[in-house]
């Protein structure tokens, strides 16, 4: 009798546990994608969102398995709820309101790396500062030019300040006259 009540408290706080640990997970950002065309797949995993002051660049990424999505979200002055526009990424940094898409992924033979160069991202912020939104973009192989298109969603991603260091521009960006 005292092992089944042994074993009953157990299993109770295992699901009690479980049921935290769940509803922690719920509340987390999370990103979800798809792309068809030269390859085609899925992606729905955590997302993180880093904010870089010093490039007012706002990085979005999420990672399943050997598959990772990254947008680099180049702000006028702030991270604002907004339209950006899809841009290749050597024009990103020098075009906001812009954004630059990058997707990897392994086939059964190689890396892949794909870049956006066009379509947009709807970005939405809560109350709280949490992001949303939505991305609909071509891109193209950086290997061999082949396209895809993109399209998903982001909903709850807290934003947090870049600890390891936000990247130096890249030599080639060159403010955009158009």
């Amino acid at each position: 009798m005292r092992r089944s009540r042994l074993g009953l408290v157990f299993v109770l706080s295992l699901m009690a546990a479980c049921g935290k640990w769940e509803s922690q997970a719920s509340q987390a950002g999370r990103l979800e994608a798809r792309w068809t065309g030269a390859d085609s797949g899925r992606i729905s995993a955590p997302a993180a969102a880093e904010w870089c002051a010093d490039r007012l660049l706002i990085e979005i990424r999420a990672i399943q398995g050997d598959t990772g999505l990254a947008l680099a979200l180049y702000a006028v002055d702030s991270i604002a709820a907004d339209s950006y526009r899809v841009v290749e990424p050597s024009r990103a940094n020098s075009a906001p309101p812009a954004v630059s898409v990058a997707l990897r992924l392994f086939s059964q033979t190689a890396i892949k790396g794909y870049q956006g160069d066009s379509g947009k991202v709807i970005l939405e912020r809560s109350g709280s500062g949490q992001l949303s939104g939505r991305l609909a973009a071509r891109a193209r192989s950086v290997l061999n030019g082949e396209q895809i298109r993109l399209s998903g969603k982001f909903d709850r991603v807290t934003v947090t300040p870049q600890e390891r260091g936000c990247a130096p521009a890249p030599p080639d960006a060159t403010p955009d006259t158009h």
